[in-house]
Formats: C-alpha cells, sequence, structure tokens
C-alpha cells in the first residue's frame, strides 16, 4: 500500500470517528513515532566508537571491579 492510499483511507476512517477515539488515535500516533525516534537513538549509540569500546575486551576488568553490584542489581 502506497503512502497516499494509507493516508486516504485513514482520513475516511477518521472522519467517522468520534472525540474520544480521535484522541486515541493521536495518542497511539505519537506513540508510533516516539518509539520510531528512540528505536533510531538506540541503534546510533549501539553503533558509535566508544559503545564499541566499551565493550571490548580490554574493559572486562571492570566486570571484577563492579561483580558486588552487579549480583546486587
Amino acid at each position: 500500500m502506497q503512502i497516499s492510499e494509507a493516508k486516504q483511507k485513514l482520513d475516511e476512517i477518521i472522519k467517522v470517528l468520534s472525540e474520544s477515539k480521535l484522541s486515541e488515535i493521536i495518542d497511539f500516533a505519537n506513540y508510533l513515532k516516539n518509539k520510531e525516534e528512540m528505536e533510531d537513538i538506540f541503534r546510533m549509540q549501539a553503533g558509535s566508537r566508544t559503545y564499541m569500546d566499551w565493550l571490548s575486551s580490554e574493559n572486562d576488568i571492570y566486570d571484577e571491579v563492579f561483580k558486588d553490584e552487579i549480583k546486587q542489581g
């Protein structure tokens, strides 16, 4: 389905909905938008050089230093 078709179908549905249902649609659309943005940010962070360095075996020493906190968490 192309975007224009989807928008047209959504417009047809929205025209017949009550105000409370429209509010729910707005909430859900905002949830989807925010979720997508957060996933994009996470992907960007997970691919960063700093994150990769943090995961490297050179930083395994911190596992030993913080082992008590890790077990309690």
